[in-house]
């Protein structure tokens, strides 16, 4: 589901984000762009599916609700999220998702612990 576009050396110069997160009835699906510093994915789920993830390695997450409602627990609390509304999760902590509402959809960008941006000459 993800188009690249590449360059005419067949260096890849971009990749784009392919899903249609608004087609009623469709399956459960997530399109992700992996890049060298960040993980960025839009996932749709039905009512009661979860994305959990593990403490570790996961970096700080800033994720939106597309659609429907979803319960996040993350860092040792709960959400209850809507379209439009967003969270930041602290790099190293759990976090679960869980969609409440018949179908939800989620934007999500990941940071990546294990490579992290070069330094700033100082």
């Amino acid at each position: 589901m993800i188009a690249q576009q590449q360059l005419a050396a067949g260096e890849r110069h971009c990749e784009r984000l392919e899903i249609d997160w608004q087609a009623p009835g469709a399956p459960s699906q997530s399109a992700i762009v992996d890049g060298e510093h960040l993980s960025i994915g839009i996932s749709t789920y039905t009512c009661g599916e979860q994305s959990e993830a593990a403490a570790d390695p996961q970096g700080e997450e800033v994720a939106t609700v597309l659609a429907g409602s979803f319960l996040v627990e993350a860092a040792g609390e709960r959400y209850e999220l809507s379209p439009g509304e967003g969270i930041i999760i602290p790099p190293r902590e759990p976090r679960r998702w869980t969609c409440q509402s018949e179908r939800g959809a989620l934007y999500r960008v990941i940071t990546r612990l294990d490579n992290p941006p070069p330094q700033e000459p100082t």
